[in-house]
């Protein structure tokens, strides 16, 4: 599959996701996609450049912003708010990239897009053994909110993959 069709595929996986909602579902998320790209001042400092993108080629960072927004008159309980972005085919998740967990917000990850828990994560090597997974093969992240989501709040969740 080319490069650049595998972030067109995720918007769309999400766009998908997002319409498969029930029409009177309170959450709406909209999905922004940036390539990360680092820039060097004349003083040598270092910074970063966002370039939204619905393409990026090999060995670029992408990063996801996924805007949740309550869009309806009444404030959701705690633990009902729960997002998933997935980590498309021939990406790596970046360790320590995603939104992390706090008082707010929970973040799990997930190695093949269903089961989700915190770090560490664990899988089985080729002798059987269980060793703890390396953050780049995680597939999924997960954020559930914590705290009451107010009528009309958002919540930006962020995460970043690298292509291969």
């Amino acid at each position: 599959m080319c490069k650049h069709a595998r972030i067109y595929l995720l918007t769309c996986l999400l766009s998908l996701l997002a319409s498969s909602i029930a029409q009177d579902n309170p959450v709406a998320i909209n999905l922004e996609i940036y390539v990360v790209s680092e820039v060097t001042a004349a003083d040598g400092s270092v910074s970063e450049r966002f370039e939204q993108a619905d393409s990026a080629r090999p060995g670029q960072t992408v990063e996801y912003r996924l805007i949740v927004t309550n869009q309806d008159d009444t404030t959701l309980p705690e633990g009902t708010v729960v997002v998933t972005g997935p980590v498309p085919e021939s990406t790596t998740f970046i360790a320590g990239s995603a939104t992390p967990s706090s008082a707010d917000v929970l973040t799990e990850y997930s190695l093949e897009g269903s089961t989700f828990s915190e770090p560490p994560l664990f899988t089985t090597n080729d002798t059987g053994e269980q060793v703890t997974a390396d953050p780049s093969v995680y597939r999924a992240v997960r954020w559930t909110l914590l705290t009451p989501f107010e009528p009309g709040e958002q919540m930006t969740l962020v995460y970043r993959v690298t292509v291969a």
